[in-house]
């Protein structure tokens, strides 16, 4: 197993939380577009993480 930066999985995590507080509560939390998967692919380092608050973008989605 490949050793990744913790620094990863904690902010793929910081966005996966921030986008759980927004979809249990709209004015909460911030839409990242971010879902399960661009977790573990950001937290693995297969996707880049984008800045604070920045939406992912859904290039799976048309």
């Amino acid at each position: 197993m490949e050793y990744k930066k913790p620094g990863k999985v904690k902010e793929a995590l910081k966005r996966d939380w921030e986008q759980t507080k927004h979809d249990f509560n709209k004015k909460k939390g911030t839409e990242l577009n971010q879902d399960a998967g661009d977790t573990l692919k950001q937290a693995a380092g297969k996707e880049p993480i984008p800045p604070p608050l920045v939406p992912n973008i859904d290039v799976d989605k048309k």
